[in-house]
């Protein structure tokens, strides 16, 4: 089927204004064949009618996430990038637990931003199962979040075949993967249960915020995501997704989308062969030593030997992690006296990454208004980034309990259900959050959110129910 070339620059603008995605000449046939795929899957099955109905939809329609789908690629296979994966290994992921564990907070948040079919955020999840032998004791949280749900589905099963192992030992299919039948692997439980799988447009305002779990995090993975984007959505990304990292936090492009200028003011930081951006404060900056001791690659051997430099020390990220014990609820107590001041201190901390003294602040202000729905709201916000779920659950019940027109309680109910695999319950918030975001108009931000709109977080809410069908 041929595409005009007026109704093919008519979608390649309408594809850019809506989903950020740009598609230069040298991309057309790239371009026409989506339309072409998008059209067979649709009422409208040519591409003059189809344009003509896009036009017409809304920006939360669901229409636009599966087009997404049908115009970006996923391919991937386990520890893509071996340069990158040893320098997570043996320098930035070590330091990283290291320094947590001299600060007494056994807690770690890592996301895979554009995971595709999975094969990313597993990769992380089998490392830190090495690093970390007390692993139960660790508050771990892995977010991999992509808008195409087709990809979602597969990574959710976590079965893969052989081609998804190339230029990947032996021992790890050996070791972290039960063979089914075939040429087909599965994904050990252990490892399946530690990656949090979800719905996220990139190009919405969707994040950062508590209610979709995208703060605070420690290292964000989003490679081979940017160079789709036009340039006006490269910076917006790169904008929301420097928020969502804590000071001291490190964000993971590909080579190609390496760009100094666009990362600005994350500074890249050369490892292992690898380039990685730091979130800095205003101390001086980090670079991995000229001369590094040998390190022993795990990923070959199959021993989790993890070697730490000298620069990458605990003491040299003293300044990028929270650098103080939690104090006392009475020394908190003492920031800000009324309640609504601790709740916000309590945002802010959250944001920060300071979970002990944000959930400690959100205790306070229920103790001064044990019947104030947004504390119960922030406090299970703060539990499910602590991995807390069973308290986050119940502070949410009662967050609805008190206010039952709440649609980010609702929202965060139904995340949190599903990812228990209670999809009945699960299902029915979400569609409780869908039927009151709704009602409200898309720009209009919805309280308790970190200032998302009612649009972002409603296609958030269709894409959960979708999912789980």
């Amino acid at each position: 089927m041929k595409v005009s070339e007026e109704v093919g620059c008519r979608f390649r603008e309408l594809v850019a204004l809506r989903l950020g995605l740009a598609f230069p000449e040298a991309r057309q046939a790239d371009l026409e064949r989506g339309l072409l795929r998008a059209c067979q899957s649709s009422p409208r099955s040519t591409p003059e009618p189809y344009v003509a109905w896009l036009t017409t939809l809304s920006e939360d329609s669901p229409e636009w996430r599966h087009l997404a789908g049908y115009l970006t690629v996923g391919e991937t296979y386990f520890f893509r990038d071996s340069p990158l994966f040893k320098a997570l290994e043996h320098q930035i992921l070590p330091s990283l637990i290291a320094t947590r564990r001299a600060q007494g907070m056994l807690q770690l948040r890592i996301w895979s931003a554009g995971c595709a079919t999975g094969e990313e955020p597993y990769s992380l999840a089998l490392i830190l199962d090495r690093l970390l032998p007390d692993r139960s004791r660790w508050a771990l949280t892995i977010l991999a979040t992509d808008i195409n749900l087709e990809a979602l589905h597969v990574a959710q099963r976590g079965v893969y075949r052989q081609w998804s192992f190339r230029n990947t030992p032996d021992w790890v299919r050996t070791r972290y993967f039960h063979h089914r039948d075939g040429e087909t692997f599965e994904v050990a439980p252990g490892i399946r249960q530690t990656v949090v799988f979800a719905p996220l447009n990139l190009n919405d305002g969707s994040y950062p915020s508590v209610v979709t779990n995208t703060v605070a995090m420690d290292l964000i993975f989003c490679r081979n995501v940017l160079m789709y984007f036009t340039p006006q959505a490269q910076r917006a990304t790169v904008a929301r997704l420097r928020e969502a990292l804590v000071t001291g936090g490190w964000l993971v492009v590909s080579p190609a989308e390496a760009s100094a200028e666009l990362l600005r003011p994350l500074v890249p930081v050369q490892c292992s062969g690898a380039i990685l951006y730091h979130k800095e404060d205003a101390g001086p900056s980090l670079a991995c030593a000229a001369e590094q001791p040998p390190v022993t690659s795990s990923l070959t051997s199959g021993e989790a030997k993890p070697v730490l430099p000298d620069i990458f020390a605990p003491e040299s990220l003293v300044n990028a992690q929270p650098d103080r014990p939690a104090r006392p609820a009475e020394d908190l107590e003492k920031v800000r006296p009324d309640a609504a001041s601790h709740l916000q201190r309590a945002r802010d901390l959250a944001d920060q990454g300071q979970l002990d003294d944000a959930r400690r602040l959100c205790e306070l202000a229920l103790e001064r208004d044990p019947l104030d729905p947004d504390a119960h709201l922030l406090l299970a916000a703060i539990c499910q980034e602590r991995g807390e779920i069973r308290t986050a659950v119940e502070a949410l019940r009662s967050a609805i309990y008190l206010e039952p027109d709440s649609a980010p309680a609702h929202f965060l109910l139904g995340s949190l259900l599903l990812r228990q695999g209670e999809q009945r319950r699960g299902q029915r918030s979400m569609e409780t959050a869908v039927g009151l975001l709704s009602s409200l108009p898309r720009d209009e931000v919805v309280p308790g959110t970190d200032g998302l709109s009612a649009g972002p977080l409603l296609e958030m809410a269709r894409a959960y129910l979708e999912l789980g069908r």
